[in-house]
């Protein structure tokens, strides 16, 4: 056996039981009536440890991922089809359309996976920084923090795309009734820039320095807006992102143990 395939089986294993203990988290702990301090940590620890650990298992399966972008494109199309019903059903002519999606609820519950396809888009500057020091001080175990970011590389356009699908339905409802609030135009400016950055993925490629860098300045104006927009949960966020680093650096560790154990 390969040590690639070690490591993914290694990986899937875990995150398997990081799953399990995120169902008894959420189940047992009962996050949605008022959770415990300390239960709402372990789900949120479980939650770290799984998105670390499906991120290392998949780049040791890249075939797997590969066989998923059909689960995502198709996923996108029903996202930009839930986007249409919303601003069909919005139109002034169309007031007594039954609103089957309850107004925003089904499409605000879209901005789950838009945030994690976004900052899994997002973060593919950071991830290249880890994958070069962990080159430089030969990592263990060797290769996978740079499989994980040929993944978010490769599909990094598709993640976009995603991230903007998702997003698509809660955006067009508030651009049909725009407001005077400072959320709601940090919001719209937030979805404009992504859009703008999708635009231009599709007509230019990113091989000079001066396109490069235009993508990347549409991305900095994007998250700013976006933070702007979510300034209320940039504190619970910023954790988040410090626990999800040090979760997957304690799976990455965990996985390298187990991987020697069983060569021993």
């Amino acid at each position: 056996m390969s040590r690639r395939l070690q490591i993914g089986t290694v990986s899937f294993l875990l995150t398997f039981l990081w799953t399990a203990g995120l169902f008894v988290a959420f189940v047992g702990g009962r996050l949605g009536q008022h959770p415990s301090p300390a239960m709402a940590v372990a789900a949120a620890g479980a939650l770290c440890a799984v998105c670390s650990g499906v991120l290392l298992t998949v780049a040791c399966f890249p075939g797997l991922l590969e066989l998923l972008r059909l689960v995502a494109q198709v996923a996108a199309i029903g996202a930009v089809l839930d986007a249409a019903a919303v601003g069909w059903s919005e139109l002034p002519w169309n007031d007594r359309v039954p609103d089957v999606l309850n107004d925003l609820e089904f499409s605000n519950f879209l901005l789950l996976p838009s945030m994690i396809a976004l900052t899994a888009s997002s973060v593919l500057f950071f991830s290249r920084w880890f994958s070069n020091q962990a080159s430089r001080t030969r990592f263990e175990p060797m290769g996978a923090v740079q499989s994980a970011f040929l993944i978010l590389r490769r599909h990094h356009r598709l993640l976009g795309w995603l991230a903007l699908a998702f997003a698509a339905a809660h955006s067009v409802y508030f651009l049909l009734f725009p407001g005077a609030t400072f959320v709601q135009w940090t919001g719209i400016a937030a979805t404009a820039l992504l859009a703008i950055g999708g635009v231009l993925g599709l007509i230019t490629s990113y091989n000079t320095f001066w396109r490069l860098w235009i993508h990347r300045v549409i991305a900095i104006l994007m998250v700013a807006a976006l933070a702007l927009h979510w300034y209320p949960f940039l504190p619970a966020a910023t954790l988040f992102l410090i626990g999800l680093c040090a979760a997957g650096l304690a799976h990455l560790k965990l996985v390298s143990s187990l991987v020697r154990l069983s060569q021993a």
